[in-house]
């Protein structure tokens, strides 16, 4: 079990490392430069030079690489281009909104998941098994930009339940997070209704009802355990794209979270505030693999042999 954890924590550490050297590179690499956007077109040469050398650009990539990599085990992560503050404070005051959205959407796109495949395989071929396949498809089939733009016509301009901008109450939390939450669950609804289908098929389920078990447990006790395996897999999996889909969805709902920030600081080649948080969201990744890798052993101790 120990071996097991150890090779999976080696292994995401090697990731992380990996990721914050392709971000760094393909940052750094990108046409623009930062400070010559910040001063204006017409900033002198003087002014250009020194800038540079107080935010580290004067020097080769390699050594800002190390240096970023250096000051980030020791709690600095430098100074934003374009705000003039610390990177940390900024990330502190956008980091509680993007939880809110991307834990919230992730928690209701996971339960709507769940509940429509386990209903589907258990009413195989009726009509709430169809219902499911088609509402899956509908969802997957429509972009997420455009089901928050859709939304925030109807119930925010239109009916006028729901505030159309900004953070500022419970309220105002239900659309983002239903835009997330309906299309991702999609995801997890088809895997849980093959997952589940197929544990019911098993030789051991069969072995219950003969001995008489009631099919309620039998379900719920043996067989909807061994069906989640693969939600886990999905959710390591699908955490990128809720990510990633979040930083739209806070740009259409003006969410002041880390999107909003990221958007911003990518248009302005604000370096510092683009490589964290790029950082951040793989670190958060990979976390949720290695998390994911190490419940498998939990739920299925047949997993810790591997080899």
């Amino acid at each position: 079990m120990k071996s097991y954890i150890l090779r999976r924590i080696l292994r995401a550490l090697f990731t992380a490392f990996g990721v914050s050297l392709v971000a760094f590179m393909i940052l750094h690499l990108a046409p623009g430069d930062p400070v010559k956007i910040m001063l204006g077109p017409y900033a002198t040469e003087e002014n250009v030079q020194a800038l540079r050398a107080r935010y580290n650009l004067d020097k080769p990539l390699h050594i800002q690489y190390l240096t970023w990599i250096k000051n980030i085990f020791k709690g600095e992560l430098g100074t934003s281009i374009r705000y003039n503050r610390p990177v940390g404070e900024l990330i502190k005051e956008r980091l509680g909104p993007t939880l809110i959205l991307t834990g919230s959407g992730l928690l209701v796109a996971v339960i709507l998941g769940v509940l429509f495949g386990t209903l589907a395989a258990l009413k195989k071929n009726s009509i709430l098994d169809y219902l499911t396949t088609f509402q899956t498809m509908f969802w997957l089939s429509i972009p997420s930009f455009w089901l928050a733009i859709v939304l925030l016509y109807i119930f925010g301009l239109k009916l006028r339940w729901v505030p159309i901008a900004g953070m500022t109450s419970f309220s105002s939390t239900i659309l983002p997070v239903l835009t997330i939450g309906l299309r991702e669950q999609a995801w997890f609804a088809r895997p849980m209704r093959a997952e589940m289908l197929e544990v019911l098929s098993q030789n051991y389920i069969k072995a219950l009802k003969a001995k008489g078990v009631k099919y309620e447990k039998i379900v719920w006790k043996h067989a909807f355990k061994n069906a989640l395996i693969p939600i886990i897999t999905m959710i390591a999996l699908q955490l990128p794209w809720i990510i990633g889909g979040a930083v739209v969805i806070e740009v259409v709902f003006s969410w002041g979270g880390m999107g909003s920030l990221l958007v911003g600081s990518v248009l302005s080649r604000d370096y510092q505030v683009v490589q964290t948080i790029l950082l951040f969201i793989s670190i958060a990744v990979v976390a949720a693999n290695l998390l994911a890798d190490i419940l498998y052993s939990f739920i299925d101790p047949r997993i810790r042999t591997e080899r």
